[in-house]
């Protein structure tokens, strides 16, 4: 895991990312503090890129991706920030090496197995006769269960209209043809040779509901957060994009932006803090008070209601039917929205509000100040608590400005700079 943030203002935007980064093995995870996941996107322009989760695409580390396209680039650059995002997706897409056959059906694999695997652990988790004692009887039983998860996941995901780009226009043919062998095999083992025959009805919804999923702007386990931020050529303020993607599959790319993250500065809106992956500390100092404790607060809220209008019922007993109905049929989920947005607004009014009009009369110095420290905040919090650190190691910050483009005020370098000069001589070449 990781934390990274993205402070705005007119003046600039602040950069800062943790090193952490947690590598899974066969026998457990282990955390390294050497990441890299603040970069330069140009050379000669005021843009920059932060990534967190996945550190590769499709087994190809993005530090290796973002500067090949850094170099691909030279001194070229966009009227706006967008235009960089879209370029650099371009030139995700034309490098095929990044993504053969192999390796995108071996994606598809995994997401199938994943999406198969939570279904049939829901149908177990119903009634786990089948993996007590596996009679014909008990398969049958399993069956029944797995239709009806089957049918739950679809019916939520068929309804689905917001798709990635690239697969607007992808068909459950197109995809069918594809994933053909992939289903076969998957059938084989997770069914077949438990004795377990599926029919090709439910095997049919079972396709459907992956074909779903893989069509919807969701995250999938693999997925890495793209932060794109800085300025156009034609951008005096500037602004963050964040890209989320996953995947290629049958050579097209899973991807999506989220629109309600974008951030832009404009007169209308002078300052901004995003933060992305663990955002739990920066939440809490942004509306003044912990995200988890916030949605305890709301659950015992809604929980007291509900035991109130039975402790009135109960005292009313059957001296009143109509006041009894009443009092029943209120809508306690009204109340609770009406409780949290009264709480949203305090929150915002009195926290929020000053914050960003704090952020937004800062100088650079300030900004990167402010970022490292929203950082170390969340690292410190994991570092004294009995959470996994994953959160840690050094932080690397960055400010990028219209006027000075992308300067590093701290950043680790895995050999010694005095010793490297050549590195340096031959950065812009």
């Amino acid at each position: 895991m990781t934390a990274i943030v993205g402070i705005l203002n007119k003046q600039a935007v602040a950069m800062a990312a943790d090193s952490a980064v947690t590598i899974g093995g066969s026998n457990g995870k282990k955390i390294f503090n050497k990441a890299n996941k603040v970069f330069a996107l140009s050379k000669c322009h005021p843009v920059g890129i932060m990534i967190y989760n996945a550190a590769s695409f499709m087994g190809t580390p993005w530090e290796t991706i973002i500067k090949v396209y850094r170099k691909q680039l030279k001194d070229k650059s966009f009227n706006t920030l967008n235009e960089y995002q879209v370029d650099f997706l371009a030139f995700l897409k034309s490098k095929k090496y990044y993504t053969d056959d192999t390796i995108q059906s071996d994606f598809l694999k995994l997401f199938t197995l994943d999406i198969v695997n939570l279904i049939i652990n829901d149908a177990i988790a119903i009634n786990n006769s089948i993996t007590l004692n596996p009679t014909a009887e008990n398969r049958v039983v399993f069956l029944e269960n797995l239709e009806v998860k089957v049918d739950n996941l679809m019916n939520n995901w068929i309804i689905q209209t917001n798709f990635c780009p690239e697969f607007e226009d992808y068909t459950f043919e197109n995809f069918e043809a594809y994933s053909n062998d992939i289903f076969n095999e998957i059938n084989e083992n997770r069914f077949i040779q438990n004795e377990i025959i599926v029919s090709d009805e439910l095997f049919l919804k079972i396709k459907k509901t992956v074909f779903y999923l893989l069509r919807a702007k969701e995250n999938f386990n693999s997925f890495t957060g793209l932060i794109f931020t800085g300025f156009g050529e034609d951008e005096i303020y500037p602004s963050l994009i964040p890209v989320f993607i996953s995947m290629v599959i049958d050579n097209r790319l899973h991807y999506f932006i989220d629109d309600n993250q974008i951030a832009k500065i404009s007169n209308d809106n002078s300052g901004s803090i995003n933060p992305f992956a663990q955002t739990d500390v920066i939440n809490t100092i942004l509306t003044g008070i912990d995200p988890s404790l916030n949605t305890i607060y709301l659950n015992n809220f809604e929980e007291l209601l509900k035991k109130y209008n039975q402790t009135i019922l109960a005292a009313i007993g059957d001296t009143n039917p109509l006041l009894t109905e009443q009092i029943s049929n209120l809508d306690i989920n009204a109340i609770v929205g009406e409780f949290n947005s009264l709480n949203q607004q305090i929150k915002r009014e009195n926290y929020i509000v000053p914050l960003m009009d704090a952020v937004s009369n800062l100088d650079k110095e300030d900004l990167a100040e402010m970022a490292e420290s929203l950082i170390y905040l969340t690292y410190l919090k994991r570092r004294i608590t009995f959470a996994e650190e994953s959160v840690g190691g050094p932080v690397d910050v960055a400010i990028i400005s219209k006027g000075d483009g992308f300067v590093w005020i701290k950043r680790k370098h895995y050999f010694r700079p005095e010793l490297n000069q050549h590195f340096f001589d031959n950065y812009f070449k």
